[in-house]
């Protein structure tokens, strides 16, 4: 037989063969279906829901962020949740009610500025000047173990003490000892100013610099970006002033990524004077001349009016930053950023992070469309570290300065520009965003900083 007329008679026979098992199936009312390319299936260890409000009143608000992570829960109970929420509410009564609707769970969180950040968008409540928002992520897992510890600056007398106090209460509340390690620790403080550096220092002295430290330093009310309703939350307890950490025992993949996003201007200088008191942190010099001129000369002149003054600078001056270079243990280069808040009249410039005299400063510049780039490579990079496809994703949360904000004049349509951004490289998993002032992270092989302008993310794998 002819070889085209060979496998022209195949194909009318599969055709043929295909047609009648087609009729055959309807007439039976059967389904085919054909696992050729079945789909990946992830087996969950870790699922995540998270809810928010905009309500006024504290309790009904509470609720409606409880249903609504619930429902993404499928209606498992979470056994730990963060809870985070602006300076509108009483917190008392917000932790509360928490701590009524979901009995023995552990409870972790801060206040936020301005709003709240979820996959469905950013939030700003309505009621007072900085809104009423709050949120409860929660992690429904029989693979993870997370403790919880806080410890309060009344109690101790060193903000570096505070830290060791509540990295070890987290450990105990775990049910581990110091010689387990932990995958990771959260911590926020309060207020700002604290001495970030030395609660770093103190949470080091119990598990190691080779721990990441994650989180926040709590924010206040937008109208007052230093003071003025903050709260932490651990437990069943509101602290004012202190530290609160949790420490993460598990074998589930966790992404982290500590991304400054600013790119480096070319001038650069050495701190040749630096001061720490009860006024401050102050860089004071600059390659022996006062720190205020040279920046500004560096600028071109761009704070000539604020020469002289106090009057705070940050609206301006995040988008031209100080950067310590820090060069990861793969190669990465990255920053600690160090935001100059104002001048003083003798020239000296406040910042918000230690900059020890030796220090090399560079000046650093962004933009907004930076800004809203920013977060989403925070997040692609938290997965590569974590080895997390995004198939695999169960949840994000993003801490990164209030500053940020700032940096992004459209406002919200700016700031869910930046949302859908890192909704596109994790799908729409439980995402929670909130703004403070100034995030802890840790750069792979140098240790945990603390650094403003900047994004931490942590990026929670389903197994």
């Amino acid at each position: 037989m002819n070889k085209k007329i060979l496998i022209s008679a195949i194909i009318a026979a599969v055709v043929i063969g295909g047609l009648i098992l087609a009729f055959s199936l309807q007439e039976k009312k059967i389904k085919l279906t054909f696992p050729f390319f079945p789909e990946e299936k992830i087996e969950a260890k870790l699922k995540m829901g998270i809810g928010y409000s905009t309500l006024k009143d504290a309790k009904k608000a509470v609720q409606e962020a409880y249903a609504k992570m619930m429902s993404r829960l499928e209606k498992e109970k979470p056994v730990f949740v963060i809870l985070t929420s602006t300076v509108g509410y009483e917190q008392q009564e917000v932790l509360a009610e928490v701590n009524r609707l979901l009995p023995g769970v552990k409870v972790y969180g801060y206040t936020s500025l301005l709003g709240i950040m979820t996959n469905d968008g950013f939030h700003i409540g309505e009621g007072v000047k900085e809104g009423q928002v709050l949120s409860l992520m929660g992690f429904s897992t029989n693979s993870m173990v997370f403790g919880v510890g806080a410890s309060g600056l009344d109690e101790v007398a060193s903000s570096q003490e505070a830290g060791k106090v509540a990295v070890t209460r987290a450990i105990e509340n775990a049910g581990k000892t110091k010689e387990d390690r932990p995958k990771i620790v959260f911590m926020s403080t309060s207020p700002f100013g604290i001495g970030e550096d030395r609660a770093i220092s103190g949470v080091e002295s119990v598990i190691g610099s080779n721990i990441p430290i994650v989180g926040g330093g709590v924010a206040a009310g937008y109208s007052d970006l230093v003071s003025g309703g903050e709260a932490l939350f651990a437990n069943d307890k509101v602290y004012k002033k202190g530290v609160v950490t949790v420490a993460v025992y598990t074998d589930l993949k966790i992404g982290h990524a500590f991304l400054a996003g600013f790119n480096p201007t070319g001038k650069s200088g050495i701190v040749t004077k630096f001061e720490r008191d009860n006024k401050g942190l102050r860089i004071v010099e600059i390659d022996g001349k006062p720190a205020a001129k040279v920046y500004n000369d560096w600028l071109g002149g761009f704070f000539d009016e604020y020469l002289g003054t106090s009057e705070m600078l940050l609206g301006k001056a995040v988008n031209y930053t100080f950067g310590v270079k820090i060069i990861e243990a793969d190669g990465f280069l990255n920053w600690q950023m160090i935001v100059p808040f104002h001048f003083n009249p003798d020239d000296s410039i406040t910042v918000g992070a230690i900059a020890p005299k030796g220090t090399e400063l560079h000046l650093l510049e962004s933009n907004p469309e930076l800004f809203i780039q920013r977060a989403a490579l925070a997040v692609r990079l938290a997965r590569s570290r974590g080895g997390i496809t995004e198939k695999e994703v169960a949840g994000v949360v993003l801490d990164q300065c209030g500053g940020t904000l700032l940096g992004i004049p459209e406002g919200i349509s700016g700031w869910n520009k930046m949302i859908a951004q890192i909704i596109s490289v994790t799908g729409d998993v439980p995402f929670l965003g909130v703004s403070n002032l100034g995030p802890y992270g840790y750069f792979p092989g140098v240790g945990n900083r603390y650094g403003e302008v900047t994004a931490a993310v942590l990026v929670f794998s389903k197994q």
